[in-house]
């Protein structure tokens, strides 16, 4: 027996045999080795969880591949669908060629858990107010939303709201490895209350100064000689010119909108 077989062992070997009466013989044999296999394994790798894992090998013409998760191939190249965070670690295959050797090798496969995103506005909001948006979970952000909204920012603003702006604006999270998740917020952007008011004059001095107003659910008066009251229709008993002047409501609606109205007495 020889070990450790090197190509340089390859050849004819002759044997001399000789027998008690002293006679000899000689006869032959041919030894063949045949190269080591030295396979090479990678994978295309590092990966985002939920993305397939791709295993590649060279060398060899039959294949057992062996893994974390008890992972097991006879493929060539296998491929892991979906992959998990626990399917991180060393995966090792042994290439067998047309001569029966065989040889191993062995590759380092990683995969990183996805961010884990959070988005979020201030609203509701009233119309013409700003929109204030937020997210956290990574290192870069891309936001879309209605009225073809686009953002680089983590908290992007949106100045003069309208109702157009109202919808589910979503923002794309990736972390320092590359992998990406996605989160979304509802926008609601409320219209202002459409207000009116009134009075019933011009009047003479003395007579009721009538106001009148509506469009909401509360409402606040303000004019000529420190007016104030927050009535829907406040009246003026006992006018004098000082009373004369342009008066200003302030409707606010069931969503806490407001807007302001003017009428001259």
């Amino acid at each position: 027996t020889i070990p450790n077989a090197t190509l340089a062992m390859a050849g004819n070997y002759a044997v001399t045999v000789t027998d008690a009466n002293g006679c000899s013989a000689t006869i032959s044999t041919t030894v063949v080795i045949n190269s080591s296999l030295t396979p090479v394994a990678s994978n295309t790798g590092a990966y985002c969880a939920g993305a397939a894992i791709q295993m590649n090998v060279t060398g060899g013409t039959n294949y057992t591949w062996s893994g974390p998760n008890s992972f097991v191939s006879t493929q060539q190249n296998p491929s892991i669908p979906n992959s998990a965070v626990g399917m991180s670690g060393t995966y090792n295959v042994t290439a067998t060629d047309a001569n029966g050797c065989s040889g191993t090798a062995s590759t380092t496969v990683q995969v990183y858990p996805l961010p884990v995103p959070s988005a979020s506005n201030t609203g509701p909001y009233c119309a013409n107010t700003n929109i204030q948006l937020s997210s956290t979970g990574g290192t870069s952000y891309a936001w879309n939303g209605p009225n073809a909204f686009l953002s680089s920012n983590q908290n992007p603003v949106i100045t003069n709201s309208t109702t157009a702006m109202a919808g589910t604006y979503s923002v794309t999270v990736t972390d320092g490895n590359g992998c990406s998740a996605t989160a979304s917020t509802a926008v609601v952007v409320n219209a202002l209350p459409v207000p009116s008011a009134s009075n019933t004059g011009p009047y003479c001095a003395g007579a009721t100064v009538q106001l009148n107003s509506s469009g909401g659910v509360s409402y606040s008066w303000s004019g000529p000689n420190a007016f104030s009251n927050s009535t829907q229709s406040p009246s003026i008993t006992n006018s004098t010119n000082v009373n004369t002047g342009v008066y200003t409501v302030t409707v606010t609606d069931g969503n806490s909108c407001t807007a302001s109205a003017l009428t001259t007495v």
